[in-house]
């Protein structure tokens, strides 16, 4: 995981805690100190993978944009498992799947070439690369991230639209595509209405990607009590407990 620096929300804190919980070795990537780290997350410095002097914001003032380019980077040189701060781990480490993986969402299409549909589509929230190599779509995607013109990315420019472009012209790519429900089992439109409700998780998900951006852009403040019985408030009672959902 990457994080900029300074306190984490009770969002981030909760993801963070649910994969110490189910026996990951988790390493949190930054630049500066975070005074509410979770117990047994590992700091890391950044600056080990991109200098400090690359960070930037895209047109939105996020960091989300770098975050992209930073998961290349650690996952091409180091490699293991990537998940951005808004994941839910369901999945125990000792049941991930043993081959590199990307993972999907469903997607609306807004191509005026073809009739608008739902898509599948990859996202880089959760990415396995066990093995890095050379030539391999984390290392393509961390290359051309570097290189791309950092002051003209609105969004997903070197994101999940970019991994999408390498897996098109690349069908030889060796990584397992993993079904909509195993990491983005909620889709973003949904997102967090339904984890702020009472709600079930369906079976065989592995990771719960909470989609942050869309609380930000909600207004909603992710310090704020869970409302109980939601998703939310579940989830953090089991991974503060231990408790089974």
């Amino acid at each position: 995981m990457f994080w900029h620096g300074g306190p984490l929300s009770q969002l981030e804190t909760l993801c963070m805690a649910s994969f110490v919980a189910q026996g990951y070795n988790l390493t949190l990537w930054t630049y500066s100190a975070i005074p509410n780290v979770p117990t047994g997350v590992k700091l890391a410095d950044a600056d080990q993978i991109l200098p400090k002097s690359a960070l930037f914001l895209n047109r939105h003032g996020s960091y989300a944009s770098f975050s992209d380019w930073f998961r290349y980077a650690v996952l091409s040189r180091i490699g293991g498992l990537y998940a951005d701060t808004d994941v839910v781990a369901l999945l125990p480490a000792r049941d991930l799947p043993r081959k590199k993986f990307l993972v999907t969402q469903w997607e609306w299409s807004k191509r005026r070439l073809r009739p608008r549909c739902w898509n599948i589509k990859i996202n880089n929230n959760v990415i396995y690369n066990p093995d890095p190599a050379n030539g391999d779509v984390i290392d393509l995607a961390s290359v051309y991230a570097e290189h791309f013109p950092k002051t003209a990315i609105d969004w997903s420019e070197i994101g999940p639209s970019l991994l999408n472009a390498i897996i098109g012209i690349h069908p030889a790519h060796g990584f397992t595509i993993m079904p909509t429900d195993f990491a983005n089992p909620l889709g973003y439109w949904k997102c967090p209405a339904a984890l702020l409700k009472p709600g079930r998780i369906p079976a065989g998900v592995g990771f719960l990607h909470c989609y942050n951006e869309m609380w930000r852009r909600a207004d909603i403040d992710k310090n704020a009590p869970f409302p109980h019985g939601s998703i939310m408030a579940r989830l953090a009672t089991r991974f503060a407990s231990n408790t089974a959902i």
